[in-house]
């Protein structure tokens, strides 16, 4: 039986070249074996920039910041760049990128605390006021009016303590400074009633903590300074269902004035602070595991930080720290490192007061230098 040759062309040869397969790639109509990819090496996610924004109406630093309902930002009191203590506040616009006087608070104060209630309005309690007067009064701010009412006073005045809005609508507020010495004593306030109530005490008197809530609605008050003016490495845990405090870990390393974030996997970091009574700044970092109970280190900061506002966790599960310095960081917990994001504030600022808006950018507003002169210079973080 005859069979018909098999006919090559240079047509044909160099179509069959040019079948892709998994080891092959194409090139100039040759075969070629494809180059072996690192798959060691991943891509650097980019840490993001820090850059100036617009100034404040005036210098600020142990003030507050707090986003409104309609996404504009309330920024209330601190101290002049003088030194005075302010009344004054005014309203950012992130869509405008402008600030505007807002209506002058009741009572002047810094060092106060400040959240937004389920009601829509901002509650601002305690806090210093001119001669060095700690208050346990305060009010609120209508975002809708632009004006300050008085809302009552707590049962202790306050300074430096912290204050967090609970699932159920109540804010808790811990600790702080009478003037004196660390409180042990924490309030509740209602804003169905308008009134507050004192709970049972925390396990140690504590100031420049921190206070989180847990996903779960539970608060973690982690460190500050105690009574004798030196850094705590208690912590424990507030249940809001029993208004009661329990013991929890001890830290790793003492440390108050310090930073916390709520993690994406529910966990807590807390990085930076002081230690001792020296207020010696730190660079140490550690988590606080909910599910084990117990805190284990991490990566360090590449800059030792103290008297820090409020990192930020950011759409991506990463989180910010800026302040307490002149740099900023990025926190990435799968390799558990800090990375220095591009860019710097002006210099080492404190004391100053951060947020995340709704487009995932960070707001940082203000704050002392190292000499204690607060600035009306704001910085823009963009992922």
């Amino acid at each position: 039986m005859l069979r018909a040759p098999i006919v090559t062309s240079p047509a044909a040869t160099s179509l069959l070249a040019c079948v892709l397969t998994a080891n092959l790639f194409l090139a100039c109509g040759t075969a070629q074996t494809a180059p072996k990819q690192d798959l060691s090496v991943r891509p650097t996610v980019p840490v993001g920039k820090l850059i100036s924004g617009r100034d404040m109406t005036v210098a600020r630093g142990g003030h507050t910041a707090t986003v409104l309902p309609d996404f504009t930002v309330l920024i209330a009191g601190g101290k002049d760049e003088h030194g005075g203590v302010l009344a004054s506040t005014e309203i950012y616009d992130p869509t405008k990128e402008t600030f505007a006087p807002a209506a002058k608070m009741l009572v002047a104060r810094e060092g106060h605390a400040a959240a937004l209630l389920p009601d829509g309005k901002t509650l601002v309690a305690g806090g210093m006021t001119r001669g060095g007067v700690p208050l346990a009064s305060c009010e609120d701010y209508d975002f809708e009016s632009g004006e300050f009412t008085h809302r009552g006073s707590m049962h202790t005045p306050r300074v430096h303590a912290a204050a967090v809005v609970l699932r159920d609508g109540r804010l808790l507020i811990t600790g702080g400074d009478d003037g004196k010495q660390a409180l042990a004593s924490a309030e509740l306030y209602d804003v169905l009633t308008g009134k507050w109530s004192l709970v049972v005490r925390m396990l140690a008197a504590r100031a420049n903590h921190t206070a989180t809530m847990l996903s779960d609605g539970r608060v973690l008050i982690v460190g500050g300074t105690g009574v004798r003016h030196s850094a705590l490495a208690t912590t424990e845990i507030f249940d809001p269902k029993t208004n009661k405090f329990t013991a929890a870990a001890h830290l790793h390393e003492a440390r108050a004035y310090h930073t916390t974030a709520l993690l994406l996997n529910g966990d807590v970091l807390i990085a930076g602070g002081t230690t001792g009574t020296a207020a010696t700044p730190l660079t140490s970092a550690e988590i606080y595991k909910v599910a084990a109970r117990s805190f284990t280190t991490t990566g360090n900061l590449t800059e030792a930080r103290s008297r820090i506002p409020e990192s930020t966790t950011l759409l991506d599960g990463r989180v910010l720290i800026v302040g307490g310095g002149a740099s900023a960081e990025i926190y990435t917990l799968k390799s558990g490192s800090f990375r220095t994001v591009d860019g710097r504030l002006d210099t080492a600022r404190y004391d100053s007061a951060a947020l995340q808006l709704m487009d995932g950018t960070t707001r940082i507003f203000g704050g002392y230098d190292a000499k204690g002169v607060s600035t009306a210079k704001t910085w823009i973080y963009r992922p």
